[in-house]
């Protein structure tokens, strides 16, 4: 999932340059964006309270109950919608 979320938006940009690149067909193209991976670490359920968050090439290590809470806030973000958001962070304290 990270990797998709990373490409993304960079692939909605290039299908948009495609397609200007197409109407344009006697001007100059412009560039496709190249992706770039960025790894920012590892999310891990290990139950309904326990978690393990691995992150920043290590700086960032925490397992547990603490985990499992960031775990799901960072989830609860990272969601389109504020609906989904909020379904997000709140299933996850209503089940414990």
């Amino acid at each position: 999932a990270q990797v998709a979320m990373q490409q993304a938006q960079l692939v909605a940009c290039n299908v948009v340059t495609t397609l200007q690149n197409r109407r344009n067909r006697l001007q100059e193209n412009e560039k496709l964006l190249p992706f770039n991976y960025n790894n920012l670490g590892e999310m891990m359920t290990l139950g309904a309270s326990d978690a393990t968050i691995n992150s920043l090439g290590g700086l960032v290590q925490l397992s547990g109950a603490s985990a499992s809470i960031l775990r799901r806030l960072i989830y609860a973000v990272r969601m389109p919608t504020t609906s989904q958001a909020a379904r997000a962070a709140l299933s996850s304290s209503a089940s414990r």
